[in-house]
């Protein structure tokens, strides 16, 4: 079932119980309908919630940093999705078409050097961990093979999402919540669950 809402993004369908917690997905800008659905469809087949998709909204020119080429703060998308949740909307994953950056920062939360490198740093996606949004854009994962790019998009997804759950990056070999290190070839050799440990985290979570 493919759920939509429009006016007033805050309202779920009226089919959806209020004790019901939903994920919702969050276009901002430009954002091809079918990956839409693609992750609607994989994240409520991963997660078993229900997942919305809202209406665009646009990217905001003050995410914007010139200094290598288009990028959008993350950082500054995420903290604006935050406010998209209620007591139902649990989550909101923002998905665009557009560059995004963050910061990387050493453990005294001065930026890693060399700065020039890191201040402005180009990342498929972020995530609060844990917390309640996260951004994925498809603009480093492009690949003229569909399926490797369904699977990078799927990961990345899950991935950021499962940071919002309280996961932190894991060595497991092939779990989706491995540090990409700056490549998105770590994406490609990721199976598609998160390892047994990372599981029993969640699990013990809840």
């Amino acid at each position: 079932m493919m759920l939509f809402l429009s006016g007033n993004r805050r309202t779920v369908p009226s089919h959806i119980s209020s004790h019901t917690k939903v994920i919702a997905l969050q276009p901002i800008g430009v954002f091809d309908h079918g990956q839409l659905l693609f992750v609607q469809q994989e994240l409520g087949h991963f997660f078993k919630t229900p997942v919305i998709i809202l209406p665009e909204i646009p990217v905001k020119r003050t995410w914007l940093n010139r200094s290598k080429g288009e990028r959008y703060s993350a950082d500054s998308i995420v903290d604006c999705l935050r406010s998209e949740t209620n007591d139902t909307i649990v989550r909101v994953v923002g998905l665009m078409s557009k560059d995004i950056y963050t910061t990387l920062r050493d453990k005294n939360g001065h930026i890693k050097a060399p700065a020039y490198k890191f201040a402005i740093w180009g990342v498929l996606g972020l995530g609060s961990c844990p917390g309640k949004s996260c951004v994925i854009s498809n603009f480093r994962m492009r690949t003229p093979d569909d399926k490797k790019f369904r699977h990078r998009l799927r990961t990345v997804v899950i991935h950021e999402v499962g940071h919002n759950l309280g996961l932190p990056h894991c060595s497991g070999k092939g779990c989706i919540m491995s540090d990409t290190r700056g490549t998105v070839r770590t994406i490609d050799s990721c199976q598609n669950d998160y390892c047994r440990l990372c599981r029993d985290k969640l699990a013990n979570s809840n």
